[in-house]
């Protein structure tokens, strides 16, 4: 499967002999430049850095960009000037053999090149491409240390089509070509020459060699109908410090040891960050289509890798390439670490496409990866579908159709149903039973208890682990519905002897409570009870800015919003309504915030929010949010209705939703204790017909809308931050539903934004990764 790359042949430049003319003290040095043939078929026009040329049955020759836009550092320690000993050229290749420079000139002509230096003393020149990489260094053991970066998204720069049967197609057949960001494509020189012996006017040569590993992946379309591809992961899979991107430093000297020999690199930087991973979105920006195939047709992306050897702290490690799809589970192919040969292209083509099945993409994370830093999809109102006999549809969808389409957050909405066992104006001896239920927009349209909610999610949970994918989880969203049944409270008649003549009167001995009262203290006992059974799953474990994948796999989380300050007034009273005594408990494995207006606490306010990180998420026990002293912070933007004279205009819906997505990307720069888990709500409805404008029903049109911004800004944007939880209407993936919103898209989007970043994770007690994995013949998909 490795391809050996050709080099391309030059002369040893390290000159013997006297010389009639050599050259003098301060004379300015010349350059030529030839390349190797490392990189591959992608195009041959100007604004792709380095340009490549056809394959050839020797390998891949490696062409200088036609316009001398190409700029390499040289190092020379023994140069007399400049005071640093480093200039920055550009390099112009010849017109009839573009693999080797016509002129090598420096940048800034008005400058200093660099200069010969003692006659008699030995120069070594280290060149490294881009220039822009390099740092300078005053010692030359600390020369050709250069520190560079390759990032965990590698985005394709311009998909090019190459026809069937047209010069350039892969097997003849039609061809997608993801062109490379070329700045990552790293190549180094090495010479040595004595002053002496090196006639005036004669160029000293450098052969640039392949810096990095790079993947050449070629991904047959399937055997029938049609694949969309929506991205290419590579990962490292097994091995002791499984690291393929990030920072890391080359140290080009190690080169200069023999024959063969290649520079070594090191991996610097973070290493609590994802860095097993490359990400190659498969996005074409300019059509704002993922890329599709069908029989007969390929796509073809480059990955490129920190190379790993023998002299090379990167130790060994197993590669696979996981192809995402927008409908299905994702095609994986293992590759054993003997297929691939580091600093040289290596090609990998991949079987058929296969399509179908459940994308269990949680189990496909590092399981240390803290909670804070995923992007969940999540369904807005999950039940309010015709089915359940919703008046506003804004699901078609059952959660388990959901759940298969990878979504892992839901909204319900819930209720209490309940009653007194005496009614009276003043109940004596009175208890409150009931429960709580999942209702269709009102209290009394009841679509399930809790309990059976909490039942079903869990049994597709289990239903995960069966197949072996452990690491999936969920997370319930608990809001109240208005109405309800209310605790009328109990007490009890007494005589009052205080005064001159005895009267009865009336105490409470646990007073009444309103509905929404009523709800949150019944929420936190039937949570309680629920908890005991473990089949039920309820993660128990307090959530903190450290908890991981590893803490909640396989468990649901439950979090509850509180709507006033009023709401919590019994919280902790330990006259609880169904538990009574000394077990009752005054706590529950439930995150609380409080929910005041569509941005925060304050109407049409961002301020509090932005000021403060989100609002204070509170663990176990609701504390009213101006009291609390919570580590965790919930940013959200909750708007539903959309319109005049409704909680926003279409404007404002789409700012808040931009903001939010920004917001995500600052904290993750300024905000080091991961702690803040953020809640984007881009479903909701429109209010008003020009913003409908005959597009189905104000759901329908908002998600047609959302939707598309929601993909454009994501697949747009390449800093790190995860997105926390994302909610929208129609959240599946079906033809018939979720798919006529883009719906598809977006879950999709969201899924690939995990795989796509350097997310932050707790620091491994061991650097060995080792991934369970079942591999197929030679020619099909890992099992």
């Amino acid at each position: 499967m490795a391809l050996a790359a050709f080099l391309g042949s030059c002369s040893d430049d390290n000159f013997q002999g006297t010389v009639e003319n050599p050259v003098q003290t301060g004379d300015e040095i010349l350059f030529g430049s030839t390349l190797s043939g490392d990189a591959d078929v992608i195009d041959k026009t100007v604004g792709t850095r380095t340009v490549y040329g056809d394959r050839t049955s020797t390998g891949v020759p490696v062409y200088w960009e036609a316009d001398g836009s190409d700029k390499i550092a040289i190092f020379c320690l023994q140069a007399s000037q400049p005071e640093n000993h480093l200039v920055n050229y550009k390099v112009t290749p010849d017109e009839q053999d573009p693999a080797t420079a016509s002129t090598v000139a420096k940048i800034n002509a008005s400058e200093a090149g660099l200069q010969w230096g003692d006659p008699n003393e030995e120069h070594r020149f280290y060149a490294f491409y881009p220039a822009s990489a390099v740092k300078g260094s005053a010692e030359e053991n600390q020369t050709g240390k250069i520190t560079a970066n390759i990032p965990v998204t590698q985005q394709v720069q311009e998909w090019r089509v190459v026809k069937e049967g047209a010069d350039g197609a892969i097997q003849g057949k039609k061809t997608y070509f993801g062109l490379p960001n070329m700045d990552y494509a790293y190549m180094y020189a090495y010479n040595a020459v004595t002053p002496s012996q090196v006639e005036d006017g004669k160029f000293i040569n450098l052969q640039f060699h392949n810096l990095v590993t790079v993947l050449d992946i070629t991904v047959q379309g399937p055997s029938s109908g049609t694949a969309t591809i929506t991205n290419i992961n590579v990962d490292a899979i097994e091995g002791t410090q499984p690291i393929l991107t990030g920072d890391f430093t080359c140290n080009i000297r190690n080169a200069t040891t023999g024959e063969g020999i290649t520079a070594t690199c090191e991996p610097v930087g973070d290493f609590n960050e994802e860095r097993g991973r490359i990400s190659i979105p498969c996005y074409d920006k300019k059509t704002g289509q993922f890329i599709q195939l069908g029989p007969n047709e390929l796509l073809n992306v480059k990955a490129y890798i920190i190379p790993q050897g023998n002299k090379n702290t990167v130790t060994k490690r197993t590669l696979r390439v996981t192809v995402s799809l927008l409908n299905g589970a994702p095609c994986r192919k293992t590759l054993e670490t003997d297929a691939v040969t580091p600093h040289k292209i290596n090609r990998v083509i991949l079987p058929p496409l296969s399509v179908g099945g459940t994308n269990y993409w949680m189990s496909s994370l590092d399981p240390n990866i803290y909670v804070s830093e995923l992007s969940i999809p999540g369904s807005k109102f999950s039940v309010l579908t015709t089915g359940n006999n919703a008046a506003n549809i804004y699901q078609n969808a059952t959660i388990e159709r959901q759940f298969q389409d990878g979504v892992r957050a839901f909204i319900f909405q819930t209720a209490v149903n309940g009653s007194n066992s005496d009614g009276g104006s003043n109940p004596e001896n009175n208890t409150f039973s009931g429960n709580i239920n999942v209702v269709s927009e009102s209290a009394g349209n009841k679509v399930m208890s809790l309990e059976d909610a909490v039942k079903e999610i869990a049994s597709y949970l289990e239903t995960c682990e069966k197949v072996g994918k452990e690491n999936e989880f969920a997370f319930l969203m608990l809001t109240f519905a208005t109405g309800g049944n209310q605790d009328a409270g109990t007490g009890e008649y007494y005589r009052d002897n205080s005064g001159w003549i005895p009267v009865r009167r009336w105490r409470w001995i646990r007073e009444p409570r309103d509905a929404e009262q009523t709800w949150i203290n019944l929420l936190r006992d039937k949570v309680n009870e629920l908890a005991t059974v473990t089949g039920n799953r309820i993660y128990t474990g307090e959530i903190t800015p450290n908890t991981t994948i590893d803490d909640v796999k396989g468990k649901i989380i439950l979090k509850a919003n509180y709507n006033s300050e009023g709401m919590l007034k019994y919280y902790t009273d330990p006259t609880s309504f169904v538990y009574n005594g000394p077990g009752v408990k005054t706590s529950a494995p439930i995150m609380f915030t409080y929910w005041g207006a569509a941005t925060g606490p304050e109407k049409d306010s961002w301020t509090y929010q932005d000021e403060n990180g989100g609002m204070p998420m509170d663990w176990g026990v609701p504390v009213w949010y101006a009291n609390s002293t919570a580590q965790l912070r919930w940013y959200y933007q909750v708007v539903t209705s959309v319109g005049t004279n409704q909680e926003a205009t279409r404007g404002q819906k789409e700012t808040g939703i931009k903001h939010l997505f920004q917001e995500s990307v600052d904290l993750y720069k300024n905000d080091n204790a991961h702690k803040t888990w953020f809640m984007n709500d881009l479903g909701g409805y429109y209010a008003d017909v020009s913003d409908i404008n005959n597009r189905g029903t104000g759901i329908e049109a908002l998600a047609i809308d959302m939707n598309k911004m929601g993909v454009s800004e994501l697949q747009n944007r390449a800093e790190n931050a995860g997105l926390g939880l994302v909610f929208m209407n129609f959240a599946d993936k079906q033809e018939n539903s979720g798919a006529k919103y883009k719906s598809d898209w977006l879950i999709q989007t969201l899924i690939d934004n995990n795989f796509k970043f350097a997310l932050r994770k707790k620091p491994s007690s061991t650097g060995t990764k080792t991934v369970t994995r079942t591999v197929s013949d030679e020619n099909g998909w890992d099992k």
